[in-house]
């Protein structure tokens, strides 16, 4: 399998393969969990670039959009632009990771699911909720039923989307969260989703400089809601992120980390 393309900041790369699937892991490493497979004649993005375990006497890898790592075997980038490092984008910004309270906080209330199967929503999930993007989750590129641990690296991926997402959408300089408080934050956006999350006023209201306890005291309750009616697990969701939200912590992790939290 080869990927060829033209590289800007983040290169559009098309898959020209013999091997009918080249593999997107969880990290620059050939055993690392298998995210989502390209095929040929795939259009992909590549982010930035990283060292990793060597594969076919290359230590270079390309972390996509999709957040998942290819190793440069298999990739050729045409272009005069420079790829950046992955270390230059990822530092300093807010954590990736969240803190593992709400990391268990998560998957408590999504519960784990080995195989396909709609949630609340109607939707297809997998893994700690996991939606899918089709209704068998081909997109996810490993045999089920799914493990826990690689229903923990999904989740893992899941979340840097979400504080992906929620980074762009709180813009107050002034702010500090702390890593409890962020992760409640992030799990609140992982649950109602990033488009509903960055249209919010409780991202308003941070933005405008508002006291966060009490935002989050009074706009978390808020979203217990769904298709008109209160839902008790909603209700008991929102009551243990505002606890959380609430609760102290010496890690900062907005407007960035001063200490990575603990991913379990």
């Amino acid at each position: 399998m080869r990927l060829v393309g033209l590289a800007l900041f983040a290169a559009a790369v098309r898959a020209d393969t013999d091997s009918p699937r080249l593999k997107c892991r969880s990290a620059p490493n050939g055993n690392a969990l298998v995210l989502r497979a390209y095929g040929d004649r795939d259009v992909v993005d590549i982010a930035c670039q990283a060292q990793g375990a060597a594969v076919g006497g290359s230590t270079l890898w390309h972390r996509t959009q999709d957040g998942c790592y290819v190793t440069s075997r298999f990739v050729a980038i045409g272009g005069n632009a420079t790829e950046p490092t992955c270390a230059s984008l990822d530092s300093p910004r807010p954590c990736a990771a969240v803190a593992t309270p709400a990391l268990q906080l998560i998957e408590r209330y999504e519960g784990f699911v080995a195989r396909p199967r709609p949630d609340i929503t109607g939707l297809p999930t997998i893994g700690y909720g996991h939606r899918c993007a089709s209704l068998d989750c081909a997109e996810v590129p490993v045999a089920f039923p799914l493990s826990r641990g690689q229903a923990h690296e999904l989740l893992r991926m899941d979340l840097r989307n979400v504080t992906a997402c929620l980074a762009q959408a709180v813009t107050n300089a002034s702010l500090a969260l702390n890593a409890n408080q962020w992760g409640a934050l992030a799990s609140w956006a992982f649950n109602v989703g990033c488009e509903m999350a960055g249209g919010s006023q409780l991202v308003a209201r941070l933005n405008r400089g508002e006291d966060p306890g009490a935002v989050a005291a009074h706009e978390l309750p808020r979203w217990r809601i769904f298709h008109g009616k209160r839902v008790p697990e909603l209700v008991s969701r929102r009551a243990d992120e505002l606890y959380l939200f609430q609760t102290a912590s010496d890690l900062i992790a907005y407007p960035q980390c001063n200490s990575a939290p603990e991913m379990t």
